[in-house]
């Protein structure tokens, strides 16, 4: 019994357990492996995921800039359209007022003026003429102030002033009022459906 070997049973035992320890290590490299690349797949599929999502983004940024840019388009013609129609408005409105500016006039000139100029410059009105006395004058005032059309007018000149007749006439001059006055025009206020 002395001369029992257990040499190879250690040896076969030392090569079952680095057998053993290769092939653990080797499934274990391989599920390492299977890991790594599953986690990279599955933050490669997270990055197109992102990617189509942003390529989509991108793409509706630029289809509402390009809405955009036809509401600013519209928004201009619609703007300019807007001015023309005030235009055509203002010109509508103003339209027929050269005849009732000239009939409030002729309506409101008491006996004894009569003129010798009438200009418009912009929203004022001159008026030139003769009268018989201040109170025609003043009378004249009064008349046009009371006037839908017509709103404060104030003298610039008055003065008395020998006039010339007209040849036709005969004898000499006369004393009279040369006055000069500049009259606001305005349109008349509409009434609104409260009223």
């Amino acid at each position: 019994m002395a001369h029992i070997n257990l040499l190879p049973w250690r040896d076969t035992l030392k090569r079952e357990r680095e057998i053993r320890f290769g092939i653990i290590v080797g499934v274990s490299l391989a599920i390492a492996g299977l890991i790594v690349l599953g986690v990279h797949t599955y933050m490669q599929s997270l990055i197109n995921y992102q990617e189509a999502r942003n390529r989509m983004l991108e793409q509706e940024i630029a289809r509402l800039e390009k809405q955009i840019e036809e509401i600013k388009t519209l928004q201009q013609k619609r703007k300019r359209m807007v001015q023309r129609m005030e235009a055509i408005q203002a010109l509508e409105a103003s339209r027929n007022r050269p005849v009732h500016l000239l009939s409030e006039i002729v309506e409101r000139v008491p006996e004894g003026v009569h003129f010798i100029l009438l200009k418009q410059e912009r929203e004022q009105l001159i008026l030139e003429g003769f009268a018989q006395s201040d109170a025609r004058v003043a009378s004249l005032m009064r008349d046009l102030d009371a006037s839908e059309w017509l709103a404060q007018p104030a003298p610039k000149i008055i003065r008395e002033e020998e006039r010339r007749r007209s040849p036709g006439d005969r004898g000499g001059g006369r004393e009279s009022k040369f006055f000069a006055l500049s009259v606001k025009l305005e349109s008349p206020r509409k009434p609104t459906e409260e009223e």
